[in-house]
């Protein structure tokens, strides 16, 4: 027994945070823009480069703070690729992403179901009933998704019966395809036309072959259980 969901709440808190993270996000997108296009992004390497471990740092900082609100973390993401290379875009984006899983996480766990439903409106709601089963398999396929916001799952999760094991290795897993693709994308801004396009292709492939997985696993995973052989 789960308890009672909570009401399908939509209030203004709810508003408010999908407006910041818009806002956010918006932003970020024109700063890249305006970067790559004027042609300074060799400029702006040179400068993360040149801040030492404080460059990586304040990614991380930055990454958990904006996927909290939410901010796509496939846009950060990116950044992180086009910020410090394919290599270090990867680890980086990935443990931002892993501090924000847990932060919100535990954020939701100790503001509770009614309020999480008030912070994230009627999403929360959508993506609980896809948590409904618990488990490892159900929680990599919300990640394996790439159509589920990745600050929903977190806050969704924190409310709902998923352990705290099956959510943080569904989601170690379950992010890394996601988190590839795009820091390879990135990598390759500012680069050559070759370049990019071969980025991209590898990003296009393996956002696809994440989506199979994600089917392929949703066929077989709880429901199949439930029904049995036959």
């Amino acid at each position: 027994m789960t308890g009672p969901e909570p009401p399908p709440v939509d209030g203004p808190a709810a508003t408010r945070l999908r407006v910041v993270g818009a806002l956010f996000t918006l932003l970020l997108v024109a700063s890249v823009v305006v970067v790559v296009v004027g042609g300074d992004l060799e400029g702006v390497r040179a400068f993360v480069a040149g801040t030492g471990a404080w460059g990586p740092v304040t990614y991380i900082g930055v990454h958990v703070v904006l996927t909290l609100l939410p901010v796509p973390k496939n846009l950060l993401a990116g950044i992180a690729g086009a910020l410090f290379g394919v290599a270090g875009g990867v680890v980086l984006g990935w443990v931002g992403a892993m501090l924000s899983a847990v932060v919100a996480f535990a954020l939701a766990r100790r503001l509770g179901q009614s309020a999480v439903a008030g912070l994230s409106g009627r999403r929360v709601v959508r993506v609980q009933r896809l948590l409904r089963e618990q488990g490892l398999l159900t929680m990599l396929v919300a990640r394996l998704t790439p159509f589920v916001p990745f600050t929903v799952v977190n806050y969704a999760a924190g409310v709902g019966p998923t352990s705290r094991r099956d959510y943080l290795v569904g989601t170690a897993v379950g992010i890394l395809p996601g988190t590839v693709a795009y820091v390879v994308v990135g990598a390759s801004a500012g680069r050559d036309t070759t370049t990019i396009a071969l980025a991209g292709g590898a990003g296009v492939v393996l956002l696809l072959l994440t989506v199979l997985a994600g089917r392929r696993l949703r066929r077989g995973g709880p429901d199949r259980e439930e029904r049995g052989p036959r």
